[in-house]
């Protein structure tokens, strides 16, 4: 029976690395309706035992040496559904996750995208990456129609990318721009309340500023790629700007739900000098430019977590909500 989503899921850095995320997508409610893409190089593919045991509906796309971008333009034209959900290795569905999203995809909307919550809340760093990263998504949210999804762990109308004919690698850059281009289109957006996900951020001060900053990086390039270049070597001036306007996004975002999400003021005030790295690495995208910026993106996107992190957070879930414990995801 032809799937009715797919979802590709990015195995850069090897098979086994995704386990916690297959994991999730495996225990979801509406599993038939799904096929699972897991996009690796071949030599960091499953062993023998673990190919003989994959379930029905995943499939193995070998990415050969292929950048992440690349790998994502690969894998859509091995979907054969009429929707592709552009996965990320740390953001990871609750069980009704499918459920929720396939009854919106019937309405026939052109793009769907669900509400998110910090799924390890380790450091006010790797909290308040999140809330300036994924703020606006951040639940309690209001779901309905919207003009705005985030660029990654969104599902898209299939045809509307391939459409997209030789530009589609360059689309997968950043994802953010992708969704925007679609919306001038005129393509119809929802965001789903009900399909919920947890989005897994590195702790660590140093290692969340280095993110930012390529973040920033990729923002930049992609941003100004058609601009002249006297305008690109002037954009650096803009810095100051740009890092205030992260900054109050994640202000705007803290105020409206981060007490029922239960962030941190910690976070939030971490988001003062991780919108600066966000900004300064937009001020060098622009001049670097997207052919010198794209060989470092993928770090802001490979980020696997383990089972160990995934029970952690499970359990801290449990214990919040006060609901029992689960005892063992293997």
């Amino acid at each position: 029976m032809k799937p009715r989503l797919s979802i590709l899921l990015p195995a850069m850095k090897g098979f086994d690395t995704i386990l916690a995320a297959l994991d999730t997508w495996e225990a979801q409610t509406c599993r038939d309706a799904l096929e699972i893409l897991v996009l690796c190089p071949a030599n960091l593919g499953p062993s023998a035992v673990q190919a003989a045991t994959l379930s029905p509906g995943l499939v193995i796309v070998d990415v050969g040496t292929a950048d992440l971008h690349e790998a994502r333009a690969i894998g859509i034209g091995f979907a054969s559904s009429a929707y592709v959900m552009l996965a990320e290795d740390h953001c990871l569905p609750d069980p009704e996750w499918t459920q929720m999203i396939l009854e919106r995809l019937e309405e026939g909307w052109d793009a769907v995208g669900p509400a998110l919550r910090p799924g390890n809340r380790t450091t006010c760093w790797a909290e308040g990456s999140f809330l300036i990263g994924y703020g606006e998504w951040m639940m309690p949210v209001k779901g309905g129609p919207t003009g705005v999804l985030c660029g990654w762990n969104v599902v898209i109308r299939t045809e509307l990318l391939h459409q997209r004919g030789s530009a589609l690698a360059g689309d997968m850059l950043m994802g953010a721009f992708l969704v925007r281009h679609l919306r001038r289109q005129g393509g119809r957006f929802y965001l789903e309340e009900r399909a919920r996900m947890r989005h897994f951020d590195p702790p660590g001060c140093a290692y969340e500023f280095l993110l930012l900053a390529i973040v920033g990086l990729g923002f930049g390039a992609v941003r100004t790629r058609q601009w002249a270049l006297p305008l690109r070597l002037l954009y650096p001036l803009a810095a100051p700007a740009i890092a205030f306007l992260h900054w109050k996004r994640a202000c705007i975002n803290f105020r409206r739900a981060g007490k029922s999400s239960g962030v941190s003021l910690a976070s939030l005030a971490a988001t003062v000098p991780l919108a600066w790295a966000w900004g300064m690495g937009e001020a060098a995208g622009a001049v670097l430019g997207t052919q010198r910026v794209s060989p470092y993106l993928w770090r802001t996107e490979v980020k696997p977590v383990a089972r160990e992190e995934l029970a952690r957070s499970d359990q801290s879930e449990g214990l919040r909500a006060g609901e029992p414990v689960p005892a063992s995801r293997n």
